[in-house]
């Protein structure tokens, strides 16, 4: 029996030896704590900061030679990519790992590996060589007795009860694993424990159980003289003070952190310090606070801290009422960061801290009862966003930087030209802006240029269930249809997509035309939400009630209608399962080739018989036989992997997998390079369908974005994506239904929802048909 296909969170076994009672080392320390913090992210579905501490803890653990720690902390970042589903990637992870613990001869991690390997062995199908592992699992089970008897295996136990949300039986397990720890003065042990039994009290509210528990942890690590870790324990004891309303108890806390915090990492802690601040209605503490963080940026000429200052400072305004300081501030900030783009274009990654800005700016104008101003900041702030990732100035900026410039087309829209898009398109447009603090903001713009605004609050929204979070909504639609095995979805899950009907359309619905064309303009984690396969609670999908497309910001119509105009390819480029390229899947890891799409053969052996032309496959689907048939190119149709991460480092996330041992990768950046080229090498196509889906590593969000916008940019009209990769008859049903409908319509998004429609009618779960995204010109 196949066991169950989602990763059951353990904490793998930390095999540091008691610790000393003296001074520890401060490297091997903070590896430590990055490896527990990871871990604990994990638990708590922080994949992305998991990530950042487990790489963090490695390249420490590598520096200093600890094989141990470096053996662990593989572990978790395999158990991480395992539970994103990137189970060649878990692998690699999970080998490396192993061939660590086998040279130093511990068994009992080497169990832990070699059961993990086997379950994700299972997981791709490779079930002969995953029996073998767990032989081999089961083999040396035998040789070192029951590992329930160690500490560490307590503290496993405990985490696999807290991911199953059994909190009681968790913290009964840490507390046991506390009591092994200490019998054995085995502090590293102890502070696991401690930590893990303070965060789950966190977790379901005891707070005051938290804090003595947290306070044990603090006595232990002044026992150990362990500065790094007292500082992490203010930290966790200010933050559960903060979750509690104490304000006040929070910010003695955070100032004791602040005095042991290097000057170098006080920029977040003064965040937390200022808000604690804020919200207990020490405002002028809080303003002062910031202003000194302002003023020492600006002597320091860093415009990063400066804009995180100035963020910080809007915020206080916000809250103590002072719209208009806030106002200023933000528009000040909003300048800071064009400096900063052009300065150093994207090489720095303050993208989400402009975002803040933005954000800050739209709630100020919303709170003024300014939707239509709030609407072209939110508007503004999705071109600078749009800038900051392709590494590009607008046409009317200064040129004595390296930034590409921009099409003429891009600017700063006001209202009233959103109104004439919208118009000129003929669509309904519904632009979505999420605001952490504030709940979710949603305009719609009438064919007529009329402009609604609404607020909604997912927490008070009348769902069928409770919502606490739209991304964790949105991370149930894989498990809900089964993206991840062939399995159906379980019975006892809340429909996402249902949820998300009732969150995002619904209270809109009267806004929204039957049969009328809808443009999405989504943003962060809304990027992943499949629009098409939006169900009412008559069980209609959005996609039967409308024709659907998506772009990043409304000023993007206005750059593809451009582009739509100066099209002319004469030839239809279809590309399948072309021979992969290495990839190297993890720093210091030796380039491996991506896993053949074989099925995609037949999807593009199909389409190349509809339009009378030959495919290229395998060895033929080369980058350097691809690329000059580009610039010809009516249609481009890639069957293959959308890489979506910055692989090469470019800077620009997203690149198309071609065949080309060391370079078959078509990236971006080189996509973008297209837009500065000779008239005839330039792109003309009117689509690129890119439809294997198989998006493999890196963010989603911005690696669409990326290719997309590359694509946009280089003179392609209107891209279409997979958000997953659907079976081959599916997917190969759909696509030539498509085309067979754009023959004999122009309308894009009609010619996709008739394919979707027809599909459907042979698979009506939405994974073989809701996955393909439209981005751009839908003419």
């Amino acid at each position: 029996m196949k066991p169950n296909l989602f990763l059951t969170i353990i904490l793998t076994f930390l095999l540091f030896p008691p610790l000393p009672a003296k001074p520890i080392e401060a490297q091997q320390y903070r590896a430590n704590l990055l490896l527990n913090l990871g871990n604990r992210q994990l638990t708590n579905g922080q994949f992305k900061a998991a990530l950042a501490s487990l790489q963090e803890s490695l390249k420490i653990y590598q520096q200093i030679g600890d094989r141990t720690g470096e053996a662990n902390t593989l572990f978790r970042l395999g158990d991480i990519h395992f539970t994103l589903g990137k189970y060649q990637t878990a692998i690699s992870f999970y080998k490396q790992s192993l061939q660590l613990t086998q040279n130093f001869d511990n068994q009992r991690i080497t169990v832990q590996i070699l059961e993990q390997l086997s379950n994700t062995y299972i997981t791709i199908g490779d079930e002969k060589l995953a029996k073998k592992i767990q032989e081999q699992a089961a083999a040396l089970k035998k040789e070192i007795g029951n590992p329930d008897r160690a500490a560490a295996f307590l503290g496993n136990v405990g985490l696999e009860h807290d991911a199953a949300a059994e909190y009681k039986q968790a913290i009964a397990f840490h507390t046991k694993q506390l009591t092994t720890a200490r019998e054995n003065n085995n502090y590293q042990l102890q502070i696991d424990s401690l930590q893990n039994i303070a965060a789950t009290y966190r977790k379901i509210g005891q707070y005051s159980q938290a804090i003595t528990i947290s306070q044990q942890q603090l006595k232990l690590a002044n026992q150990l003289s362990n500065n790094s870790l007292v500082n992490l324990t203010f930290k966790q004891i200010a933050e559960t003070y903060e979750a509690q309303g104490d304000f006040k108890a929070a910010i003695a806390f955070y100032q004791q952190q602040l005095e042991l915090t290097e000057k170098s990492q006080k920029t977040e802690l003064i965040r937390q310090l200022g808000r604690a601040y804020t919200f207990a209605g020490q405002y002028d503490q809080a303003i002062t606070l910031y202003q000194e963080q302002l003023a020492s940026a600006k002597t320091n000429k860093d415009n990063y801290a400066q804009g995180i200052a100035l963020n910080n400072l809007a915020f206080v305004y916000l809250k103590s009422s002072k719209l208009t300081d806030a106002q200023t501030t933000l528009e000040e900030s909003v300048k800071n960061w064009t400096s900063l783009r052009l300065n150093v274009g994207n090489t720095v990654d303050y993208a989400a801290e402009q975002a803040n800005t933005y954000r800050f700016l739209q709630q100020v104008l919303i709170t003024q009862n300014q939707p239509e101003a709030a609407l072209e900041i939110a508007e503004q702030g999705s071109i600078m966003a749009f800038l900051q990732l392709l590494g590009m100035r607008l046409a009317t900026e200064p040129k004595d930087n390296n930034l590409k410039t921009a099409t003429k087309s891009i600017t700063l829209p006001t209202i009233t030209e959103i109104q004439t898009i919208a118009k000129q398109q003929k669509s309904t447009l519904v632009k979505y802006a999420i605001i952490p603090d504030d709940g979710l903001y949603v305009w719609v713009i009438q064919p007529t240029g009329k402009v609604t605004f609404r607020k909604i609050n997912p927490n008070n929204e009348n769902t069928i269930a409770p919502i606490n979070s739209i991304a964790e909504v949105i991370g149930n639609i894989p498990n809900y249809l089964g993206l991840n095995s062939q399995e159906n979805q379980p019975k006892q899950l809340v429909n996402p997509l249902l949820q998300l009907h009732q969150l995002l359309i619904k209270p809109i619905a009267d806004l929204l035309p039957e049969k009328s064309q809808i443009i999405f303009i989504p943003q962060d984690e809304l990027w992943f939400v499949p629009f098409p396969a939006l169900v009412d609670i008559s069980g209609k999908y959005l996609i039967e009630k409308h024709t659907i497309s998506t772009v990043p910001a409304i000023e993007i119509l206005k750059l593809a209608k451009e582009q739509r105009s100066k099209t002319g390819g004469s030839k239809v480029v279809v590309v399948g399962n072309p021979t992969m390229p290495k990839i190297a899947r993890a720093i210091n890891e030796a380039p491996q080739p991506l896993p053949q799409l074989i099925n995609t053969e037949q999807e593009a052996l199909a389409i190349a018989d509809f339009f009378k032309t030959k495919a290229l496959i395998g060895s033929q689907a080369t980058k350097a036989a691809i690329l000059p048939l580009l610039p010809k190119a009516k249609i481009i149709h890639l069957a293959t992997y959308g890489v979506l991460d910055d692989v090469i480092r470019q800077g620009i996330p997203g690149g198309i997998a071609l065949a080309g041992e060391n370079n078959g990768l078509l990236t971006a950046s080189e996509i973008l390079n297209l837009y500065t080229q000779p008239k005839g090498k330039r792109l003309r196509a009117r689509l690129a369908f890119l439809s294997a889906g198989e998006t493999w590593h890196g963010s989603m969000g911005n690696g669409v974005l990326g290719l997309s916008l590359a694509l946009m940019t280089s003179g392609v009209p209107s891209v279409i994506v997979s958000q997953w990769a659907a079976p081959d008859t599916p997917t190969t049903v759909l696509t030539t239904e498509f085309y067979r409908q754009l023959k004999q319509n122009p309308n894009k998004a009609q010619a996709l929802q008739k394919a979707m429609l027809a599909t459907m009618q042979q698979y009506p779960n939405p994974k073989y048909w809701a996955g393909f995204n439209l981005i751009g010109e839908v003419r």
